[in-house]
């Protein structure tokens, strides 16, 4: 039988790349993924949505701010009126009699008589025009309502902070989903390649009276089933991209350069442990709920304040030194009795702050739990990738010794497909591995809070 150059050899580095890869990490895919971490943090839309949050409290402190300022209003009012209630004023008759007798003393006619008014209560063809200046003297609720506010901008820091982890968490594990699925493209595209390979040698056998044709049948369903598996395997490829511009904020179809996947030097992590911001939350929403009691407190404390009106009142249209006038006060506001109101209030918030002490403790447990969860996940997952390695090695192997023998006439091709199945299972289960791993890491990175932030 004539030799024919084994296809294993012309794509042999199909095989060896994914394993070889795993023993040099490669120098350009931290610096390539953390770009496309900053990018996802400046331009994902829910983290945008966070920040507006965030200057909308900011805002709202610089509101709660201007409650101690001077406040200037203006207000104008203009009355007018036909009948209603009237008070009768007898002008006419307590005169009347005296103009009469002056008339008769001076022999003339220099006192007419003068009718009885009738004056009715509401205002005719009246206006009030006025600048009111008022400032606040003592006011204990703008003071922890400022408070309030200022502390509420904290705990939408945390609240983005969190966000902002949660993101790079999900950044990762996309960017190493696109990884495994160009391997696994990779991959099928190989052995695609050596499937077409081994329907040529046995065509050319079957020419050559050498085998039957049903290798050939075999064969040709053995490529049909790959070309199925490797059209599926692209069109994940497909979506692990859009997903993961999803995440940066960019076209689905944008195009990516993702690095091949490499083994890191060590799985460890050594990275300091930070502070979750979860807590800082919760610490946030402690103290405001300390500063709401003594909000509700600062409701039963007197308020004083004081004013300055500047304006003009009398008959529409005329202004002049008659009309114009001031109005100076200070005024005390001192609730005196509300029916305990005070004290519900504040009693809703003491409660409040002790279930906020309770929930900080119990998501501390959990934190911690978590934190052990992940990485007793990680180092299962560096086993299991570890003895996939191992296996793809030992299928690396038995796969050439199979092609060997089968070129050589020594034994079946079933046996040589049963190999490579076997090899292409395993490569594609090593991968799998490889991400998993890659994803446990990204996992106890975020419980740890150990990812830092370039600003």
């Amino acid at each position: 039988m004539k030799r024919v150059t084994t296809p294993l050899l012309r794509h042999w580095q199909y095989f060896l790349v994914p394993l070889l890869t795993l023993f040099f990490p490669a120098m350009g895919q931290d610096a390539r993924l953390q770009s496309y971490i900053e990018d996802g943090l400046r331009n994902n839309q829910g983290l945008k949505q966070q920040r507006f949050i965030l200057e909308r409290n900011l805002f709202a402190l610089k509101e709660a701010r201007t409650f101690f300022y001077p406040e200037v209003n203006f207000s104008t009012s203009y009355l007018d009126s036909r009948g209603g209630r009237k008070i009768s004023i007898p002008i006419g008759d307590l005169l009347n009699p005296v103009y009469s007798s002056l008339n008769e003393l001076t022999n003339s006619s220099a006192f007419p008589k003068v009718d009885n008014v009738s004056q009715t209560f509401n205002p005719r063809n009246y206006y009030d025009a006025k600048f009111r200046t008022s400032l606040p003297l003592y006011n204990a609720e703008i003071t922890y309502n400022t408070k309030i506010r200022k502390e509420q901008i904290h705990l939408q820091q945390a609240e983005i902070d969190v966000y902002r982890r949660e993101l790079v968490k999900e950044i990762k594990v996309a960017y190493f989903a696109c990884q495994q699925s160009d391997e696994a493209v990779r991959i099928l595209e190989s052995a695609v390649s050596l499937a077409r390979e081994n329907l040529r040698f046995n065509q050319a056998l079957v020419k050559n009276d050498k085998a039957i044709r049903t290798v050939i049948s075999r064969s040709e369903n053995e490529l049909i089933g790959l070309e199925a598996r490797l059209g599926n395997a692209r069109n994940d490829a497909v979506n692990a991209k859009a997903y993961f511009n999803f995440l940066l904020n960019k076209p689905l179809d944008n195009a990516l350069e993702i690095a091949q996947a490499s083994e890191l030097v060590s799985f460890t992590d050594s990275a300091a442990e930070g502070r979750r911001e979860e807590l800082l939350k919760l610490e946030s929403l402690s103290k405001i709920n300390a500063l709401s009691g003594q909000l509700a407190r600062a409701g039963a404390l007197p308020k004083l304040s004081t004013f300055i009106d500047l304006g003009s009142q009398g008959d529409f249209v005329n202004f002049n030194k008659d009309t114009r006038y001031y109005l100076f006060g200070v005024t005390l506001d001192w609730r005196v009795f509300a029916n305990n109101r005070t004290q519900y209030k504040v009693k809703q918030a003491e409660m409040e702050q002790k279930a906020t002490g309770e929930q900080i403790s119990q998501v501390e447990q959990q934190l911690q739990l978590q934190n052990k969860t992940a990485a007793n996940t990680l180092q299962s997952a560096i086993q299991t990738y570890q003895a996939a390695k191992s296996q793809t090695t030992l299928s690396q192997q038995y796969y050439s010794d199979q092609q060997k023998l089968y070129r050589e006439g020594q034994s079946l091709y079933i046996e040589l497909l049963d190999a490579q199945n076997r090899l292409i299972a395993d490569q594609l289960q090593q991968s799998i591995s490889y991400l998993n791993v890659q994803t446990r890491s990204a996992e106890l990175e975020r419980a740890r809070a150990s990812y830092l932030f370039s600003n």
